[in-house]
């Protein structure tokens, strides 16, 4: 019979290793999310929007999503939204990121992005709509 001694060690090996598992595949999830196209190109346009990168203060930097919401951070293969953490040298906010494309396979579009600061949580700013090209810097 095995004593109370091994079995609590065996019991916080194996918590260890399932928690370490789960933070690996949330590592994973977040970097394929973060390598997609779609989110690249927000990213890209959020950082090169002039108004922007002087209000923010340069460089801008993504934060981690939060998996857990899965309300607001999904993607299901022909829509994608997520709401990306961002902070610059001067503020912080939130990127809302909406993507979609017409079938699986086909290539991804950023269909709006809208920025949300911290200090003004009920204001956002339109920085990409794809119904207008072109949105006032």
């Amino acid at each position: 019979m095995a004593s109370v001694r091994s079995l609590a060690r065996v019991a916080a090996i194996g918590g260890v290793v399932v928690l370490s598992s789960g933070y690996y595949f949330k590592l994973r999830i977040q970097d394929n999310i973060k390598q997609s196209e779609y989110f690249k190109e927000s990213l890209k346009i959020l950082r090169s929007h002039r108004g922007v990168a002087h209000l923010m203060g340069e460089p801008i930097r993504d934060g981690s999503l939060d998996l857990g919401d899965s309300a607001n951070n999904f993607c299901t293969g022909k829509e994608a939204k997520f709401q990306v953490p961002v902070k610059g040298s001067k503020l912080s906010g939130t990127l809302y990121l909406f993507a979609s494309r017409p079938d699986y396979g086909l290539q991804w579009n950023v269909d709006r992005l809208e920025l949300g600061l911290k200090d003004e949580p009920d204001k956002r700013i339109l920085l990409h709509n794809s119904n207008q090209q072109t949105v006032i810097d």
